[in-house]
């Protein structure tokens, strides 16, 4: 097993950075030496998986992966459903697969609760780029609900998976989740169809290397660990495990899982709500190469990533004749967009944006920390104030744990697993016969979570 020796994430008093730095800040194209991976041969234990938690805004035909991998791992399945995803539906699916082992939570649009209060970055909000609003996701809120419900629940280790991930199998599952033993948070790579942001994919498609980093949308995570949260920005992830990865703690398996295909620049306006969240994640990170950490994210630092970054952006533009001739518009259309948000954000926003976070990070933390970790579902969700699945199928009784309440979570039936579902995940995911090619193109608002 390998681990990298980065510093801290915070020091107290740490002096800003020193010019002859100035050099090497730069957009990086790879990550890879700040995640650790064990070698799988020399892990000899299996370990238990508490629940799959899925944050699921597609239709529920998507859940199937979710399902067996579930049923495979004898796991609690934990799907949070808004946007194109109706509870009906998860259950009728639920109840055709004879799995009763889900909870399905129906979040409502515009969802709040104390817990999820995050003020520092709140008070900044406004300051933000307008671009940062244009599109609408929950995908934060149901993964911070997620991390709450574990905690409540008693849940140890769970794992994240998004409804558009495919090409997971059990072993590999295993593999993954076996390697909390060691690290608080292991990720898998989503290579095919790649996973990463418009501009990176500008910049791939134009001649340059371009690598994908871990991802949220495959990630097993230690919730008895002092885990972080998903802001509502884009790169959340990178956000939530930077701490881990600051302190070489941030694993992955080694393993690669594709996901659902999509037009990266079919809207330009996606590359322009992507950037700040962009800029932060990336400037972060190449902290990190620099052997510093979140406490020199100053201005003086972000007015030389951003000068890097515009950089970037405008040698993706100078390429952009090496690209396809087919994406070559719609892609420096994305490219000047973003580049025209970059140009309005400023080294002081992102200065604060960091400071707000590290603030709020505290804050969560100790809420965490205080919560009881004995509840029971019923109980767990009445806290939240999650709305009932009131559009639950008639035929789809619910059954709560002794000592929940009746109203916000329901369960399916008890009823004999079909153990084909076995031969068939072995079959179809990542066989030879499988060809990621052939999955349904994805429009980006489709693509939203």
């Amino acid at each position: 097993m390998t681990t990298t020796g980065l510093g801290p994430a915070v020091a107290p008093g740490a002096a800003p950075l020193r010019g002859e730095l100035s050099g090497t800040i730069r957009q990086l194209p790879t990550h890879r030496r700040l995640v650790s991976q064990a070698e799988q041969t020399k892990l000899n234990i299996a370990l238990p998986l508490d629940a799959i938690i899925v944050p699921a805004s597609r239709p529920a035909r998507n859940l199937e992966q979710a399902i067996t991998l579930a049923r495979a791992t004898s796991s609690e399945l934990l799907i949070l459903c808004s946007r194109q995803v109706q509870p009906a539906e998860v259950q009728q699916l639920l109840a055709e697969r004879s799995f009763d082992n889900a909870i399905v939570v129906n979040l409502p649009d515009g969802y709040r609760h104390e817990l999820l209060d995050f003020p520092a970055l709140a008070s900044i909000e406004r300051d933000l780029p307008k671009a940062c609003f244009s599109y609408s996701t929950d995908l934060s809120t149901k993964r911070n609900v997620g991390l709450i419900l574990a905690r409540m629940l008693g849940w140890q280790r769970i794992f994240f998976l998004d409804d558009d991930i495919r090409d997971i199998t059990y072993p590999d599952l295993q593999s993954t989740v076996s390697m909390l033993g060691s690290f608080p948070a292991v990720g898998m790579r989503v290579t095919d169809y790649p996973d990463n942001s418009v501009v990176c994919h500008a910049h791939r498609v134009t001649g340059a290397s371009q690598d994908v980093f871990v991802t949220g949308a495959a990630l097993a995570v230690d919730c008895h660990a002092d885990i972080g949260f998903f802001p509502d920005v884009y790169n959340e992830d990178w956000l939530f495990f930077f701490d881990d990865a600051s302190h070489g703690r941030l694993a992955t398996s080694g393993l690669e899982v594709t996901q659902l295909r999509y037009e990266p620049f079919a809207d330009p306006q996606r590359a322009a709500w992507q950037e700040f969240g962009d800029v932060l994640a990336e400037g972060l990170y190449g902290l990190l190469h620099l052997g510093k950490g979140a406490q020199d994210a100053n201005r003086d630092y972000w007015a030389q990533f951003l000068k890097a970054r515009q950089s970037f952006l405008e040698a993706i533009t100078e390429r952009s004749h090496l690209a396809d001739v087919d994406v070559q518009e719609q892609m420096v259309l994305s490219v000047k967009s973003a580049l025209s948000c970059s140009a309005g954000i400023k080294p002081e926003l992102c200065e604060r944006y960091i400071r707000a976070w590290r603030q709020d990070l505290a804050g969560w933390r100790r809420r965490i920390a205080r919560l009881s970790t004995t509840m029971a579902l019923g109980e767990a969700l009445e806290e939240l104030r999650l709305l009932p699945a009131t559009d639950r199928h008639p035929a789809w009784p619910v059954q709560h744990r002794p000592g929940a309440t009746a109203g916000n979570g329901v369960r399916g039936p008890v009823m004999l697993p079909w153990s084909g579902t076995f031969r068939e995940l072995a079959e179809r995911a990542g066989g030879p016969g499988h060809d990621p090619a052939k999955e349904p193109v994805l429009t980006s608002d489709y693509y939203q979570g």
